[in-house]
């Protein structure tokens, strides 16, 4: 048993002794106060390691991403900005569809936000040099 304001160690499925609420608490994220009944709450766990087995592999399981920051590439989707060169700013990993997204910033500072598929690496003039 745990209670609010205290780190969890492991991830896991929780339910509120005042009232059964039922919550997944993250490895490393502090147990909150139940949202019904603020305050001290204690928090049951209610999964067996089976399960948190099961969902920590399926975390192991996801692919890596295409780009990384600071990779230079082109927009090849559709629309304006087709043919652009930029840089990928920051990778943001999709937690329930395992898909990608990544922000790129535009030659001319426009920012826009990609999957994987609509981005192709390229090689500028002073990266061939090097």
């Amino acid at each position: 048993m745990a209670q609010n304001g205290e780190t969890n160690q492991k991830f896991g499925f929780f339910s509120s002794h005042c009232c059964g609420k039922e919550i997944a608490v993250p490895k490393g994220s502090d147990f909150p106060a139940c949202p019904n009944h603020p305050g001290l709450t204690i928090w049951i766990p209610i999964a067996n390691d089976n399960i948190i087995q099961l969902i920590e592999g399926r975390k192991a399981d996801r692919p890596a991403p295409r780009f990384s920051a600071e990779n230079h590439v082109t927009f090849v989707g559709a629309g304006a900005q087709r043919g652009k060169h930029g840089t990928v700013v920051q990778v943001i990993e999709g937690y329930l569809d395992f898909v990608h997204r990544y922000d790129v910033q535009l030659k001319d500072g426009l920012m826009i936000r990609c999957f994987g598929f609509e981005l192709e690496g390229f090689e500028n003039e002073s990266s061939k040099a090097a």
